[in-house]
């Protein structure tokens, strides 16, 4: 029997959840053919969940330039984690302030601060900062390694779970923040109940791009004594959903956990459309679950 791999974070311990089934979609596009999931793990340290194997960050990033350069284009008309966010940035910072969005896209977070704040952004994919600069973004670069200078808040929308080491990324953002400064994360909720009640099965966890999975917990654990202030929590549905829409999830997702085998039997039949004839593996693809409270945002103080 092979040995749990340590917390890439903390080198800690780990224990194993389960494994994670395959998936053939990545960055917003169908792919020739299936990756491997891999297992979860969670460290018996810091509590982050983490999976192992995974892809190297080469093979990583040749996925994401592949990937469908509108796959994180949205509306902040459609996005809760944006509009609380917005909300809380306008109660803590007095215009003029300066704030940094890492993994901007488009610059659809930042376009409606603008009248207010001083906006920059990060991102990786070229036609997505073309589109954030014609919004009147300043793009300072494709990665942390090009920040420069201090900001009065720093956010990252769905990004931290792409992060192999997501506490050196919450550190990186510290140390570009002036001090008494502001960090903004959102993502998904290890901790929730429905994630809890899938375990490695879940949804969330077949994004293959999602390499790293959070919880209040660890934002607890990572910030406790280094003097920074756990200030706000929220948790929201990423999605919308009408109520039919809601029980249909809630009822896939509950069948794909008590009969497995059931769930399977109707994916060779045809149900959500997955080549399971050519793939087998894609049978224990799990249906999707947008509508669950299972995603989270913290505020944190700089000290």
């Amino acid at each position: 029997m092979k040995p749990s791999p340590l917390c890439p974070d903390c080198s800690g311990g780990a224990e194993l959840i389960g494994p994670i089934p395959a998936t053939d979609f990545f960055a917003g596009r169908t792919l020739p053919q299936p990756l491997a999931g891999g297992s979860l793990y969670r460290c018996c340290q810091c509590s982050l969940g983490f999976r192992w194997p995974r892809l190297t960050k080469d093979e990583l990033d040749t996925l994401y330039k592949g990937g469908n350069e509108n796959a994180w284009t949205a509306s902040s008309n459609f996005r809760t984690d944006w509009r609380i966010a917005q909300e809380w940035i306008a109660r803590k910072l007095p215009p003029g302030s300066r704030i940094l969005d890492v993994g901007c896209f488009d610059g659809g977070f930042l376009e409606p601060l603008g009248a207010s704040y001083r906006c920059s952004g990060i991102e990786i994919h070229p036609s997505a900062r073309d589109r954030a600069k014609r919004k009147g973004i300043e793009v300072i670069g494709s990665d942390f390694s090009e920040v420069t200078g201090r900001f009065d808040c720093i956010t990252a929308f769905d990004v931290i779970e792409h992060m192999e080491r997501p506490r050196a990324f919450l550190d990186q953002c510290l140390a570009a923040i002036r001090p008494h400064g502001w960090a903004l994360i959102s993502t998904g909720n290890l901790d929730a109940f429905t994630f809890r009640m899938m375990g490695s099965r879940y949804w969330y966890c077949t994004i293959a791009e999602h390499i790293s999975f959070l919880s209040p917990a660890w934002f607890g654990a990572v910030t406790d004594g280094q003097g920074h202030q756990f200030v706000k929590l929220a948790t929201f549905v990423h999605g919308s959903a009408s109520p039919e829409q809601r029980l249909r999830e809630a009822a896939n997702n509950f069948l794909y956990r008590v009969a497995p085998w059931g769930f399977r039997g109707l994916r060779k039949l045809g149900l959500g459309g997955k080549p399971v004839h050519t793939y087998p593996e894609l049978a224990d693809h799990p249906p999707g679950w947008c509508s669950a409270r299972d995603h989270f945002m913290v505020l944190i103080q700089k000290s």
